[in-house]
């Protein structure tokens, strides 16, 4: 995929303003021709320090009509971090690689889980396999328990972006984007919180609008 520079007009300088008011420092803004591979519309930042960017696929632009919706979605993902929920995410996939070649090199130093499965000798191929069965109870609670976390950090995120005014070009967005990227709208909540990292969109309105009524 190929990454352009966000054209000078309205969008731009809403983004700009929105970054600024945030103290985000936004360093360059591109688009990227996502269109090229698939209909997936999102958008993304990368960068460390001061010299961050953020990235909007083509297909956000051309299915969110409306520059409010966009900036929404920008508010969206700004909010994760504001929130320091980029931070987090960072220093928990460290600490889970770590954990893993700790994990791996236990059991493949271990003599004896070798030969209680009949190994005389510790092939590493077969230490990978020990391994990978070992920990695979483990590795089912500590994703539902990531899917939980990112959950709530998209809950919050969505809530942030209200908190600056977005509320109704957010839930606009949410749906056209969940409609253009064939996603589920309405799964079994239990179902939905074992196997996928994001709300299912009715769950994501209900929690944007649940604060407006409790103010009526």
């Amino acid at each position: 995929m190929c990454l352009m520079r966000l054209p000078d007009g309205e969008l731009r300088l809403k983004i700009e303003k929105l970054a600024s008011s945030l103290q985000f420092p936004l360093n360059k803004l591109f688009v990227v021709d996502g269109s090229t591979r698939s209909s997936h519309s999102n958008a993304y930042m990368y960068g460390f320090c001061k010299n961050k960017r953020i990235v909007l696929y083509d297909t956000l632009i051309q299915q969110c009509k409306d520059e409010e919706e966009i900036v929404a979605v920008i508010a969206h993902e700004l909010g994760h971090w504001k929130l320091n929920h980029t931070m987090f995410t960072f220093v928990a996939v460290q600490i889970l690689s770590f954990s893993q070649f700790g994990g791996y090199t236990l059991v493949r130093n271990s003599k004896d889980l070798f030969q209680s499965f009949g190994f005389d000798t510790q092939p590493v191929l077969i230490g990978l396999f020990l391994f990978q069965h070992t920990v695979m109870p483990l590795q089912r609670v500590v994703s539902f328990a990531l899917n939980l976390v990112s959950r709530a950090f998209e809950f919050q995120a969505d809530a942030f972006a209200k908190s600056l005014g977005y509320s109704t070009p957010l839930r606009v967005a949410l749906v056209k984007l969940h409609e253009e990227n064939l996603s589920a709208m309405n799964t079994d909540p239990w179902y939905s919180a074992y196997h996928y990292s994001h709300p299912p969109l009715v769950e994501r309105l209900a929690a944007i609008d649940e604060p407006d009524k409790k103010t009526d």
